[in-house]
C-alpha cells in the first residue's frame, strides 16, 4: 500500500514537472502579450499584469501585412499537406501491397533521406527551385516542404497500412471490385485515423517552418507568419508585447486543427505505435 502511494505521489510529480515545462513558454508568452510597455520589464517580474492590456493584439492584428502573412502561411500548409497526403498515400500503398523491383531498397533509401538535417538540403533545394524560376512563389516552398515530409509521411501510412489485414481487400476485389475501388471504398476508410495523425504532422511542420521561408520567399508580400514575425523586431529595440501577442495568434490555427482532429489523431498515433 505504502509502495503505491509513493508511486502515484511520484508519478504525479513527475506529470506536474512536465506540465510545467510544456506549459512555462506559453504562460510567459501570455502574460507578456496582455501587459503594457511599462509594466514588461518591471523588478520583481510578475506573472499576472496589474494593469491587463489588449493593445498588443490589436497592434499585431492591425499591422499591415499581418495578414498577408496568415493567408501566405495557410495557402501554403493547406497545399503542402494535401499533397503530401496524396502522394504518401498512394506511395504507401504501393510499398504495403505491390510487389516489385527494388521495393525493399526505395524504401531504405527514403528512410536514409530523413537522416540529413533541413539545413544541410536547404542549398541544394534553392538551387533546384531557382532554376525552375520559383523562388517567391508558394509553388517553390511547397516542393522544398514536399522534399522532407513525404518520405516521413511514407513511413507512418506504410505503418498503419501494414496492420491493415490483406483478407479485407481481397474479399472487395473477389466480390467484383477492381483494386482501384477496392483500394477507396476499403483501404481509405480504415486509414482515416492514420492520415489524420499525417496531417496533423505536416501541417504543424509547414506551419511553423522558419528556414525554408526565409530563404525561398524573400519578397515581404510572400512571407509567411514565423518570418514575418520578425518585422516586430526592430534594429535597437524589440516590442515583445506585440510579437508574443502575434506569437499566440499563430498559435490559433493548430490549437483549432488538433481541437477538430484530437480522436483520430490519438488513435491514430496508438495504432501506428501498436502495429508499426
Amino acid at each position: 500500500m505504502t509502495q503505491r502511494i509513493a508511486f502515484g505521489a511520484g508519478y504525479a510529480i513527475a506529470i506536474a514537472l512536465l506540465l510545467f515545462f510544456v506549459l512555462f513558454p506559453f504562460m510567459q508568452m501570455l502574460s507578456t502579450s496582455l501587459k503594457p510597455a511599462d509594466e514588461m520589464f518591471t523588478v520583481p517580474t510578475t506573472w499576472i499584469p496589474e494593469h491587463f492590456t489588449l493593445d498588443n493584439f490589436k497592434a499585431a492584428l492591425n499591422y499591415g501585412n499581418f495578414i498577408t502573412y496568415f493567408l501566405n502561411s495557410l495557402a501554403v500548409s493547406v497545399i503542402t499537406c494535401v499533397l503530401v497526403i496524396v502522394i504518401a498515400v498512394l506511395a504507401a500503398y504501393g510499398f504495403t501491397r505491390l510487389e516489385f523491383p527494388g521495393r525493399k531498397l526505395l524504401l531504405n533509401m527514403i528512410l536514409v533521406s530523413q537522416m540529413f538535417c533541413i539545413s544541410a538540403i536547404v542549398v541544394p533545394l534553392y538551387k533546384l527551385v531557382g532554376s525552375l524560376h520559383l523562388l517567391n512563389s508558394y509553388a517553390g516552398l511547397v516542393l522544398a516542404y514536399l522534399a522532407f515530409t513525404v518520405p516521413v509521411a511514407i513511413w507512418l501510412l506504410r505503418s498503419f497500412l501494414l496492420g491493415i489485414p490483406h483478407d479485407m481487400e481481397e474479399a472487395a476485389m473477389m466480390e467484383g471490385a477492381s483494386r482501384i475501388k477496392a483500394f477507396f471504398h476499403v483501404i481509405v476508410p480504415l486509414l482515416r485515423p492514420g492520415i489524420g495523425a499525417t496531417a496533423a504532422y505536416v501541417f504543424l511542420i509547414t506551419w511553423q517552418e522558419f528556414l525554408f521561408a526565409l530563404v525561398f520567399m524573400t519578397k515581404q508580400e510572400f512571407r509567411t507568419l514565423p518570418v514575418g514575425i520578425m518585422d516586430f523586431k526592430g534594429q535597437y529595440e524589440t516590442n515583445w508585447g506585440t510579437m508574443m501577442a502575434a506569437s499566440l495568434l499563430i498559435s490559433i490555427p493548430v490549437f483549432v486543427l488538433f481541437l477538430f482532429i484530437q480522436r483520430q489523431l490519438v488513435a491514430g498515433l496508438t495504432e501506428g505505435a501498436t502495429k508499426g
